[in-house]
């Protein structure tokens, strides 16, 4: 197994907007305080990295290096309590990758996404463990014995797909807040460029409004990740 080392980026504080509704007032309401995203980690993955030791695998990867590259994104989305008593009842991550100006057969896909169950919150993550085939270790589903339905605190989907997301859940026993590593290898055109754009939505129950749902207002920097700016194509 491939361990790899990430710098732990700064948090930067954005706003939820109300999305627009029927009923929504105006102007539309905007929370502060609440949400956080983290600069992105963006590592291109030697062979070497990506073969976790296995001779076959590195080979395999080797062969597809003027083909295809994989590159390492991960980011950081902290969830902070109220302060007037609404907590949040849910909230996803969303990531939409693109390859600007390549036809549909050479965009990229999410290859691996972590995590993709959880019933618990974990510290943020300053480590990536990658196995054979770039399968990205996470922490694993613990279930109580004897415990009925269980309940999911996050749900990640979309592996081997351009738009992969996270959704979490508050549940009985942990509510949503804390800081949320998400991370992905993506399989890339060689050469191609590659952006990730980024979306964060977030329910939260107001005790007088009920259930709104609101999009976090990201800044460019933030909205758009350039995941290989050292090759952008003149």
């Amino acid at each position: 197994m491939t361990q790899l080392e990430l710098p732990l980026t700064p948090l930067h504080e954005v706003d939820l907007v109300e999305v627009d509704r029927l009923q929504s007032p105006a102007p539309r309401r905007r929370v502060e305080g609440r949400v956080s995203l983290s600069t992105a980690v963006v590592h291109p993955l030697t062979a070497e990295e990506a073969a976790a030791g296995e001779a076959e695998w590195l080979g395999f990867l080797t062969a597809q290096a003027p083909h295809s590259d994989y590159l390492l994104l991960s980011l950081t989305c902290a969830f902070r309590p109220p302060a007037n008593g609404d907590p949040f009842a849910d909230a996803a991550v969303g990531v939409l990758l693109e390859s600007p100006g390549e036809p549909a057969d050479r965009q990229p896909i999410a290859w691996s996404i972590a995590p993709k169950k959880r019933s618990h919150p974990v510290e943020r993550a300053t480590t990536v463990g990658l196995t054979a085939k770039l399968a990205i270790v996470e922490t694993t589903l613990e279930v109580a014995p004897g415990q009925g339905r269980e309940e999911l605190f996050v749900i990640g989907m979309g592996e081997r797909d351009s738009d992969p997301e996270w959704r979490l859940k508050a549940t009985s026993r942990h509510p949503l807040i804390g800081d949320e590593t998400f991370t992905l290898i993506v399989k890339a055109t060689a050469g191609a460029p590659v952006l990730a754009h980024m979306t964060v939505a977030a329910t939260i129950k107001h005790r007088r409004f009920g259930l709104i749902p609101y999009r976090a207002d990201l800044p460019a920097a933030l909205r758009t990740i350039d995941l290989r700016p050292w090759s952008r194509r003149p």
